[in-house]
């Protein structure tokens, strides 16, 4: 497999996080939404994405924290994500 069509099914697979990380959080399943902000973390650090495995591990720290507030903080941290993920991809396909 050439570089290319790795990091193509890499991104997939990030978008494919990104997608099922929001469903978990909108569902409160917190352990679904750990999973996926490790994987997000792990892939976006290894293809340069630091911002997006940035707001990932920011994710894993608020569902630590165990306070009243934390579904509410991590579903809206899903949603960045999401869209950090949709604006990735928009600026990867917009001609240069």
């Amino acid at each position: 497999m050439d570089v290319s069509t790795e990091w193509v099914i890499a991104w997939t697979d990030l978008i494919l996080d990104a997608s099922a990380l929001d469903e978990a959080a909108r569902k409160h399943d917190m352990d679904e939404v750990r999973f996926r902000a490790c994987s997000i973390a792990v892939r976006a650090r290894r293809y340069g994405f630091d911002e997006l495995s940035q707001k990932a591990i920011e994710l894993i720290e608020k569902l630590d924290a165990k306070d009243d507030g934390r579904a509410l903080a991590c579903m809206k941290a899903a949603e960045r994500i999401l869209r950090l993920v949709d604006g990735i991809t928009r600026e990867r396909r917009s001609p240069r």
